[in-house]
């Protein structure tokens, strides 16, 4: 059932708050894996807080477009169904301008990176090209939005470029989330099949997502599992995999659902997720702090992999002096 609200109520639950440490998230998420990828001291916290600013803008845009096209009449995964109120169009591209003004004022490739998103949330959204009701164009702004222009972002505000040891983790991270966004769409079958879409969930069922769903993060877990093994992430996160089994079960439960189960369901998939990605950040931490009492490398240049060639192998009281020599 689709609420009637005032614009600025409407607006504000439109813009699905609870969506949005997600969005933040992965900007965060690239700042802080430049930190540990090459254990730097805490750096671009001020461009860091500007460019989240861009970020909830740009995700207010895009959903007040994407609310526009769709005008959602059943569950909605972290939100609810409601009426776009009038101007919702202008409001849009008013959050998007917001969020270009801000992000230039992060950094230039900041400013890049969200022109490469606004662009997506457009194609996306936008009546004349509807990329979100096409079987390759919606996967590709999300992988492209999500997963590379979001963290690039947090990446370039630490100030360093990407090293063989990201250009290798960040395609696994990329194949995770496309699991995501297979998993948002699981349970609108039939809304999508409504509004003309061919999504993969319109035109191949929810159990067929559900399980490329499954093969997306067996890819990501396997990929990982091997990187800690060989030493190129850190050895404790071989605990994380096992933490993924319940998760993949659930998956499985999921999919015997009939119609693709429920939001719900898609709401409780990412509950467990996120604990597992906490716990992984917990296996990440524990290392660091053992090695920083030891005063041994810490972080990335405390892998069994070796250290990027841009720094040198020190313990942190070291690397702290050699950054204040730079």
């Amino acid at each position: 059932m689709t609420v009637t609200s005032g614009a600025p109520t409407a607006l504000w639950r439109l813009s699905r708050p609870r969506l949005l440490p997600f969005v933040l998230g992965l900007v965060v998420l690239g700042w802080a894996w430049a930190h540990w990828d090459r254990a730097l001291t805490v750096r671009g916290g001020g461009a860091l807080g500007i460019a989240l600013l861009a970020w909830s803008a740009l995700n207010a845009g895009t959903l007040w477009l994407n609310a526009v096209l769709d005008r959602d009449e059943g569950p909605v995964l972290l939100g609810e169904a409601v009426r776009p109120p009038p101007h919702t169009t202008r409001w849009a591209y008013a959050a998007l301008a917001a969020a270009l003004g801000l992000a230039f004022w992060a950094g230039p490739v900041v400013g890049g990176c969200m022109v490469g998103c606004v662009v997506l949330a457009v194609l996306y959204s936008h009546p004349a090209t509807q990329w979100k009701g096409h079987p390759v164009g919606g996967p590709l702004v999300n992988v492209l939005g999500y997963a590379g222009f979001s963290p690039a972002a947090g990446f370039a505000v630490a100030g360093v470029g990407p090293d063989a040891r990201t250009l290798v983790v960040w395609p696994l991270v990329a194949v995770g989330i496309l699991g995501t966004y297979y998993a948002a769409q699981a349970f609108q079958g039939e809304e999508d099949r409504a509004r003309g879409y061919r999504t993969l969930v319109a035109t191949h069922g929810p159990r067929v997502v559900l399980q490329v769903v499954r093969s997306c993060f067996l890819v990501a877990m396997v990929g990982g599992a091997a990187l800690a093994a060989v030493g190129w992430l850190p050895r404790p996160l071989l605990l994380a995999v096992g933490a993924w089994l319940p998760v993949d079960r659930y998956l499985a439960g999921w999919a015997a659902a009939p119609g693709g189960g429920t939001e719900a369901q898609a709401r409780g998939f990412a509950r467990r997720l996120g604990w597992v990605l906490a716990l992984a950040i917990v296996l990440a931490f524990v290392p660091y702090v053992v090695d920083s009492f030891l005063d041994r490398p810490v972080a990335g240049l405390g892998t069994a992999a070796g250290h990027p060639p841009d720094r040198p192998r020190l313990s942190p009281a070291a690397m702290r002096q050699w950054e204040r020599s730079e």
